[in-house]
């Protein structure tokens, strides 16, 4: 939002010499560090909303006290008791009904519209959030109103979810498009549904905004009037503003790709490199091909050369049991499944995933909800240490160095001598995971590296499955760990 206040929003709130503020949503505080300044200035009040407010809000509440106000709770909660207002900003949970709730609590259901009715500016109003949902807290929105969602990234190209993508780490509906879906959506549904006579401008670029304005509001403020009318775009402006709006996404767009050996400091001078024999124009469209082939019906995300690894890892090991962290839709947990009986192995398969998947027929898949970083809660150690030996542990969840570090953590004092633990994607990495001076390994790699540093003595690199196909010739640079 805060790209939009010099030319959107200020002339806006100048023009109706607006005394209340609220906004939904602050995100890193840009926009409201604008507001509040405006607003000190000015002698308004500015209400922030937003859920998980952080200490820099705190300090921003203190620094121009009388005029901003903080409420660390969700919008539909409050929004209600903080009316009226003159404007109302929307930038908080983009979702079909979280905005439609909140456009009915600013604007009511029905009856006239009163000369005092607030002007509402909604960001995110186009690609990726016009038309999807997104779901900062899925428990928050009722089981009705909430579409099937996973996380996962987005593509302007796809209409479903990705691995890589735009807020790869979000729950997302499914697909994109189709009734309640998405903030634009919302809007064009409470505008039809409520009656009344509003101005609605809808600017196409930096993800879009709406902004909605009761005529009642309109009538009288020749100000506001002007202010609206300069922002109104010719319908071939309006066609060059999505375009270079669609520009300017894929130029920015979130990419993985090959992390390459890079630095490693302090490591051993013998120390085994992260590095592959595989060259990044092959990597990368070993992920590309990776990233769109399924398994009944399901995201299987296994390349066929770790494919082969797995296959050969679980005839030769004949795991008690596999225990998978992170599996997505669950492809390569059916997988998992189906191969352990191909083998004629007794089938037990632990699949935890920080949200739900669809449920299996398999039997043998014991498919828990549960988070990476406290899996304690999920899967006790009590628990893992009757399941026997020897174990087959996958971590494949945020790809985050603290993530895969607190997963290694929680099992390293469960697996004994011949038990196998997995770190999945050490070959990708985003290109801002490269700390200035730091270390240019993906998170995945860095935490090996700094696992083994620690632990060395009791778990080996395992050669055979990270150089079959050559040097490190695997998703999982120097990741097939063994416990001695």
């Amino acid at each position: 939002m805060f790209q939009f206040w010099p030319s959107v929003v200020k002339p806006i709130l100048e023009a109706v010499d607006a005394r209340r503020v609220i906004e939904i949503g602050a995100d890193k505080g840009r926009h409201s560090r604008l507001l509040a300044a405006w607003a000190k200035a000015a002698g308004s009040q500015i209400d922030i909303v937003d859920p998980e407010l952080d200490a820099d809000m705190e300090r921003l509440r203190d620094r121009f006290a009388g005029a901003v106000a903080l409420h660390p709770r969700p919008s539909l909660e409050v929004l209600a008791d903080l009316l009226p207002a003159d404007v109302v900003l929307i930038d908080g949970d983009h979702n079909w009904y979280t905005v439609h709730r909140e456009l009915q609590a600013i604007y009511g259901t029905e009856g006239p519209l009163a000369a005092t009715a607030p002007i509402t500016l909604c960001h995110d109003v186009e690609w990726p959030y016009g038309r999807r949902d997104l779901y900062y807290c899925p428990e928050r929105i009722p089981a009705e109103h909430r579409h099937d969602f996973r996380i996962g990234g987005l593509r302007p190209q796809e209409k479903g979810l990705s691995p890589g993508g735009y807020n790869a780490a979000f729950a997302h509906a499914l697909q994109e498009g189709g009734p309640r879906n998405g903030v634009r959506t919302a809007i064009e549904d409470f505008l039809a549904e409520r009656g009344g006579d509003f101005r609605v401008i809808w600017l196409p670029l930096l993800f879009g905004l709406a902004v909605i304005v009761p005529q009642a509001r309109l009538d009288g403020c020749a100000a506001l009037q002007a202010v609206l009318d300069s922002l109104e775009l010719s319908r071939p402006l309006r066609n060059l503003c999505k375009i270079a709006e669609l520009e300017r996404i894929d130029a920015n767009r979130p990419t993985l790709t090959p992390a390459g050996a890079g630095p490693r400091p302090g490591a051993a001078a013998a120390a085994r490199s992260f590095s592959s024999a595989l060259p990044d124009d092959v990597l990368t469209a070993l992920l590309k091909g990776s990233l769109d082939y399924r398994y009944k019906g399901r995201s299987m995300l296994l390349n066929p050369l770790d494919m082969a690894n797995y296959l050969t890892l679980l005839g030769e090991l004949k795991p008690a049991a596999v225990i998978e962290i992170g599996s997505l839709e669950g492809g390569r947990t059916e997988w998992l499944a189906d191969t352990m009986a191909a083998l004629g192995l007794p089938v037990r398969v632990i699949s935890v995933d920080l949200l739900p998947r669809a449920p299996s027929t398999n039997v043998g898949i014991d498919a828990r909800v549960g988070d990476a970083r406290n899996l304690a809660q999920v899967l006790p150690p009590e628990e893992v240490r009757r399941l026997g030996h020897p174990l087959l542990v996958i971590e494949d969840s945020a790809h985050d160095e603290d993530t895969c570090t607190a997963v290694m953590n929680h099992f390293d004092p469960l697996l004994t001598s011949g038990d196998y633990m997995i770190v999945e994607d050490g070959a990708f990495r985003n290109e801002g995971d490269i700390q200035p001076g730091g270390s240019a390994l993906s998170p995945p790699s860095r935490a090996i590296d700094a696992f083994l540093a620690r632990r060395a003595q009791d778990y080996e690199i395992d050669a055979a499955f990270c150089d079959r196909f050559g040097y490190n010739a695997t998703f999982n640079f120097n990741g097939w760990l063994k416990r001695r």
